[in-house]
C-alpha cells in the first residue's frame, strides 16, 4: 500500500532550500503547494546573480564535514540526471588557495580521511598565483535563480506568492496542518518550514539559536579579470557567467543595513588584489565604486550546520526531568515529543546551494519515515550524521544547561 497516495504537503520559502524540498517531494509523488513571501522565487540569498558550489572538509572526518560532501556528491549526481547543465548558467572549477602550512596540512589530509578520488578533488597549482590549491574540477560557479527555478519547474507545485507564512496548527486529528497567510487558509497532510529568517516570527521556532546574517558582493564585468574557474582565498572570486563575475563576500551578523557599503567593496576588491597580483597586470585606474553591489541575508545557527529534521514540540517537552539526575538509578529518560507531519530545513549559510539538495531529500525521507540512501550507494546514512542534522541537538544542549522551563 501507497502511504502516499493522495498525499498533500505544504513548503514555506521559495528559495533553494523550498525548492529543494518541492523537488524531493515531487519524486514521491506529492502534491505540494508552496508558499512565499515574495512576488516570486529566489529574492533573497538564492537571488545572487552567481554562488559557488563545493564541499566543507576537514582535516579528520566529522559528521558535518561528511554530510557536505555526501551531499556535494549527492548534487553532482543530481546535476547530471536531471541535465541541469542544459539549464542553468554555470562555469565548472574551482581553485581553493591553500596560502599557509595549516591549510595544505588540513586539506591534504582531508583527501586521505574522506577517501576523496583524483576525480573529484586533488592537490595542484593555481594558474596565475602559483598557490598550492585544492582543486575540484567539478565544483561550479552557476545562478542560484536559474537553479532554484528550474527545481520549482521540475517539482511543478501549485505557487502562492506573496503570501507571507503568519502562523499554522496541526489539527486535533494531527492528520493536518493549517496554515494560515496573509491572503489565504490552506491545508495539507505534511508541512515544511524553510523561510530562513523569518524563523523568528514563529512561535515554535524560536528556541532554535539562528541568526540573520549580512552579506555583501561586488558584481564584476568579466573582461575586469580573465581567470577561467573560480577562485576561493577566504573571500572568492567567480568565473565568467553571462558576461559577469561576482567577488564576495562581507558577512556582518551585527549590523543588517540593506544599502551597500562602499567600504566593503574597497576591501574585497583591495583584498583580492593582496592576494592574487598576477590577475590583471594594471590594478590602477578601476573604478571600483561603479561596479554593481548586492546585499542579501542567510540564516546561520549557532553551530553553523543546518537543521534539518522533524520539529520538536517544545509544548510537549517534560522540563521536570533533569540532566543531572540521568545518572541515578531509576531516572527517567528525557524525551523529545516531535510534530510528526512537520519538517525543517534551515541555517544553511553560506553553502545552501550545495547542501539543499541533499538536506531536503534527508528530511523528506524522515517525515515520510523512509530510508535515505548515500549517494551512489545502497546503503543507508550514518546516524551521526542524521544526527548532527536535527534541531534536537539544541535542545539538548539547553537541556544538559539546565535551561528548559
Amino acid at each position: 500500500m501507497d502511504k502516499t497516495k493522495n498525499k498533500t504537503a505544504i513548503v514555506v520559502g521559495g528559495g533553494i532550500a523550498g525548492a529543494s524540498i518541492c523537488y524531493a517531494l515531487s519524486k514521491q509523488n506529492i502534491k505540494t503547494f508552496l508558499l512565499e513571501s515574495e512576488t516570486s522565487p529566489a529574492k533573497h540569498a538564492s537571488g545572487n546573480p552567481i554562488g559557488v558550489v563545493y564541499p566543507f572538509l576537514t582535516k579528520h572526518k566529522t559528521a558535518e564535514s561528511e554530510f557536505s560532501y555526501l551531499a556535494y556528491l549527492y548534487f553532482l549526481k543530481l546535476w547530471e540526471s536531471l541535465e541541469l547543465r542544459n539549464f542553468v548558467p554555470h562555469a565548472n572549477g574551482i581553485h581553493f588557495l591553500l596560502d599557509s602550512d595549516s591549510a595544505y596540512d588540513r586539506y591534504s589530509h582531508s583527501l586521505t580521511s574522506h577517501q576523496i578520488p583524483k576525480s573529484v578533488a586533488e592537490l595542484g597549482k593555481e594558474p596565475y598565483s602559483f598557490t598550492d590549491v585544492l582543486y575540484f574540477p567539478s565544483g561550479k560557479a552557476l545562478s542560484p535563480i536559474a537553479l532554484t527555478n528550474e527545481l520549482i519547474r521540475l517539482a511543478n507545485p501549485v505557487t502562492y506568492y506573496t503570501n507571507k507564512l503568519l502562523s499554522w496548527e496541526r489539527d486535533k486529528t494531527n492528520e493536518f496542518v493549517h496554515c494560515h497567510t496573509e491572503n489565504l487558509n490552506i491545508t495539507a497532510n505534511y508541512l515544511f518550514l524553510t523561510q530562513g529568517f523569518q524563523f523568528a516570527n514563529d512561535p515554535n521556532l524560536q528556541w532554535i539559536p539562528m541568526k540573520q546574517v549580512r552579506g555583501q558582493i561586488v558584481q564584476i564585468p568579466a573582461s575586469i579579470f580573465q581567470n577561467q574557474t573560480s577562485i576561493l582565498y577566504g573571500d572568492y572570486l567567480t568565473a565568467e557567467i553571462a558576461g559577469e563575475r561576482v567577488l564576495g563576500a562581507s558577512y556582518d551578523e551585527f549590523h543588517l543595513e540593506k544599502e551597500p557599503r562602499e567600504k566593503e567593496t574597497i576591501d574585497l576588491w583591495e583584498g583580492l588584489q593582496k592576494k592574487m597580483p598576477n590577475l590583471r597586470e594594471n590594478w590602477d585606474h578601476v573604478s571600483v565604486s561603479s561596479f554593481g553591489t548586492r546585499v542579501s541575508y542567510r540564516t546561520q545557527t549557532q553551530d553553523r550546520h543546518p537543521v534539518v529534521g522533524k520539529l520538536p514540540n517544545v509544548s510537549l517537552l517534560d522540563t521536570s526531568i533533569k540532566y543531572q539526575n540521568l545518572f541515578r538509578k531509576n531516572a527517567k529518560t528525557f524525551q523529545i515529543p516531535y510534530y510528526e507531519s512537520v519538517g525543517i530545513l534551515n541555517g544553511l549559510g553560506s553553502r545552501g546551494l550545495t547542501h539543499a539538495l541533499f538536506a531536503a531529500e534527508i528530511l523528506v525521507n524522515q517525515v515520510l519515515n523512509q530510508p535515505t540512501q548515500m549517494p551512489n550507494q545502497k546503503t543507508e546514512i550514518p546516524e551521526s550524521i542524521i544526527r548532527s542534522l536535527k534541531p534536537d541537538r539544541f535542545l539538548l544542549r539547553m537541556w544538559k544547561r539546565d535551561q528548559l522551563t
